[in-house]
């Protein structure tokens, strides 16, 4: 049991479903450890619908805008347990009706509410050093601890739910009846495609066209699905040697299943990041592109975490196909020769999963962090 009865979640949606995929998830296992009350806040709240529809069922889901000017009325409640997202900054009114919450907790002797700022995942070394570091608001007594995501032992960890692994292997038995139901042919190896419009689906299709053997291909919605089922069906008209499947919108409850159904895959974002290696399943990872070009800088990060693990030249091979893929360079065979180099990553890849779930969840890492002040 957790001393929160209550907690309010910001998020602000910036990577269409990534951030609130990754806060959503977040609500979710706190629910699941025993906080009895969310409030999720976001400023694009048609996006958690689409992520998770029965979120109003679990959660009070605020637009942002509103609930700005409900945290201005002189008897607005701010909750026990506050988490600010990716450094979103809450609305001015609520942090004063924080500040005036923690105060008189502290004056009548009681324990005051939690604050944390949950930042972005990042295998960056200097993660390490910022997390569980306290900052000051610039005008008010309000401390806000800094919890970082990540991958090793001086981080909070990744969100994995309790049920995870004895969920994985209960699906495996019934994956060759889950592809059929989505009309792929159980007898083929599968790739999942989830990328971003940028990304060049033109190396997937023609690299998929030079394997030696049958593909699905699972195409998740979006731009960059459109275009890569239309050049298959160029290719490959009939569906003889590829097999594009495109999959429905699914509800994050449901997403794993794409991701424990195939073989090797092609993943964006954060969310999915997390999921694909949970599962075990051989990928390439689309960073979110920025300007600054910082998705390398983490890619790069991730691959000097993962691949010292990886045999060599399997490592080599995997790291300079992972940078070519992210920088627009993978050729077609490149990304034939992936396919084919894809099953001996496996073994790495599920000692690495060990390794994260033996590090335990990140929503109950930042109970015990906030029980630990009380």
């Amino acid at each position: 049991m957790t001393q929160f009865e209550s907690t309010d979640i910001f998020c602000r949606v910036i990577d269409n479903f990534g951030d609130a995929g990754v806060c959503w998830r977040l609500a979710w296992r706190l629910l699941a450890l025993g906080v009895k009350r969310i409030r999720f806040i976001t400023d694009h709240p048609e996006v958690l619908a689409k992520l998770a529809p029965d979120a109003e069922k679990l959660a009070r889901v605020v637009p942002w805008d509103s609930f700005a000017l409900e945290a201005e009325k002189p008897d607005f409640d701010p909750a026990d347990l506050v988490i600010e997202t990716f450094g979103c900054r809450l609305p001015e009114s609520y942090d004063e009706a924080l500040a005036r919450k923690r105060a008189r907790a502290i004056a009548a002797g009681l324990k005051p509410p939690f604050y944390f700022n949950l930042d972005y995942l990042s295998a960056e070394d200097w993660v390490e050093e910022s997390h569980n570091i306290t900052g000051l608001h610039p005008r008010l007594d309000l401390p806000k601890l800094w919890f970082f995501p990540g991958f090793t032992e001086r981080t909070g960890g990744l969100l994995i739910e309790d049920d995870y692994e004895s969920a994985r292997q209960s699906f495996m038995p019934g994956k060759k009846d889950f592809l059929a139901s989505l009309n792929a042919d159980p007898e083929r190896a599968t790739l999942f495609v989830f990328c971003y419009p940028v990304n060049r689906v033109e190396t997937l299709a023609r690299g998929l066209a030079l394997s030696d053997k049958p593909w699905n291909v699972l195409i998740a919605p979006g731009e960059a699905g459109d275009r890569l089922a239309g050049l298959l069906t160029t290719i490959d008209a009939e569906g003889n040697r590829i097999r594009a499947v495109r999959t429905s919108f699914l509800p994050q409850t449901e997403f794993d299943r794409l991701l424990w159904a195939s073989d090797a895959g092609i993943i964006r974002g954060e969310d999915s990041f997390v999921r694909a290696q949970l599962a075990g399943l051989p990928f390439l990872w689309s960073t979110y592109p920025t300007e600054d070009h910082a998705h390398r800088v983490k890619l790069d990060a991730w691959l000097d975490k993962f691949v010292p693990g990886l045999p060599e030249p399997l490592a080599e091979r995997y790291r300079k196909t992972s940078v070519e893929w992210l920088e627009g360079e993978l050729s077609p065979e490149g990304f034939r020769d992936f396919l084919e180099f894809a099953p001996a990553l496996k073994p790495s890849l599920v000692e690495w999963q060990k390794k994260l779930l033996s590090r335990g969840d990140l929503a109950r890492h930042m109970l015990q962090r906030a029980r630990s002040a009380l």
